[in-house]
């Protein structure tokens, strides 16, 4: 099957988070016809084939589970249209296709590759991976950011749950009462005014994405609940920035209300200097690009593998990471096959550091 048209399979693979059985069982009878080592899908629909023995081990993982949202799958000329085309299905058929020609061509080490579930929730997928597969170099996580540029940092998250509660009265008489949505909203537009502009890869950032309150339409509501999604950088102690919060809704909520932190995962940054970096903005510049070395503001499995294997670890990928999770996720397959080959020829540079090494 032709890449292109395996990429069209995938984006007409409806994969949301918890639906990823369809998905799994595409990408592994694709990577068995590849010729793959024995591709597995594991107890948590991640699939994961093991191929060589030997130095340098490297990790390449990318996700095949998306945001929800069914988007039409089309191709206008070299442009693929769908849910996932750019976050991140192209980059993990990409990461897959750069393994098996750097395979092919003789990469003598030892190679993991894994389409992980659970990216866009809970990170079980990486999680089961982390806990079963370890004794790695590299890793490289497969996300958009285009062919010329390396991910090299990823701030922290933090998603908080805000609960208030307050006595209910009649509409007509809302000036009466505390409402637990006017008090909410307080305290959202006090987080917004110190954190919800700011663009800056070094500061604080917050969005507001699910609100939720009331029954009626003539009572004011008991209760009232938020999710607020907080980004923060490695300068940042997490700890500091949760006492600050809860300082200010102290000031604001006053009583009667509660918090917690649904979900969390600390900043990481990449060792610029690791042959993994050097092997990539060689391999990019071989491809007549200019690398360029890049800092986002989300966060991915990256942070969670680096922070707890302690090895250089980048992402890379094609597609314009800003649109991510809209409604106009399309794909350049130029841009497509110009990652397939930097990360063969990456692949390939490493190794030969790593025997230059090994001969030193």
């Amino acid at each position: 099957m032709k890449p292109e048209d395996m990429l069209i399979e995938l984006l007409n693979v409806y994969s949301p988070s918890g639906s990823e059985g369809e998905v799994s069982r595409l990408i592994r009878d694709y990577m068995d016809e590849l010729g793959f080592q024995n591709p597995v899908i594991d107890g948590q629909l991640n699939v994961v084939s093991v191929n060589g023995n030997g130095i340098p081990s490297v990790f390449l993982c990318g996700h095949e589970d998306t945001v929800p949202g069914i988007l039409p799958v089309r191709r206008d000329g070299d442009l693929y249209y769908g849910r996932g085309a750019v976050d991140a299905k192209s980059s993990l058929l990409a990461l897959i296709l750069g393994a098996k020609r750097a395979l092919d061509n003789g990469f003598n080490g030892k190679l993991l590759i894994s389409a992980a579930s659970g990216e866009e929730s809970d990170s079980k997928g990486i999680n089961t991976i982390m806990e079963n597969y370890q004794g790695y170099n590299y890793a490289i996580f497969g996300e958009p950011g285009g062919a010329m540029n390396i991910t090299a940092g990823y701030k922290g998250r933090i998603l908080l749950k805000v609960d208030k509660r307050t006595e209910t009265h009649h509409a007509s008489s809302a000036w009466m009462e505390v409402n637990a949505i006017d008090s909410l909203m307080d305290f959202w537009l006090a987080l917004r005014s110190k954190y919800g502009k700011n663009k800056d890869f070094n500061s604080i950032t917050a969005g507001i994405t699910r609100f939720q309150g009331g029954e009626y339409d003539n009572m004011t509501p008991e209760h009232a609940s938020m999710y607020i999604d907080i980004r923060y950088p490695k300068s940042v102690s997490e700890n500091d920035l949760i006492a600050e919060i809860k300082s200010d809704m102290k000031d604001i909520l006053v009583e009667d209300y509660s918090f917690n932190v649904e979900n969390r995962t600390e900043p990481y940054i990449s060792d610029i200097r690791s042959p993994l970096v050097k092997s990539f903005k060689e391999a990019i510049a071989k491809n007549n690009m200019s690398p360029r070395l890049i800092f986002k503001s989300g966060s991915g499995d990256m942070n969670n593998l680096g922070n707890r294997w302690h090895i250089p670890v980048i992402t890379y990928g094609p597609g314009d990471t800003r649109l991510s999770h809209t409604q106009n996720e399309v794909i350049n397959i130029k841009d497509f096959y110009k990652s397939v080959d930097v990360i063969a020829d990456s692949l390939k540079i490493l190794s030969q550091y790593s025997i230059n090494s090994n001969q030193a």
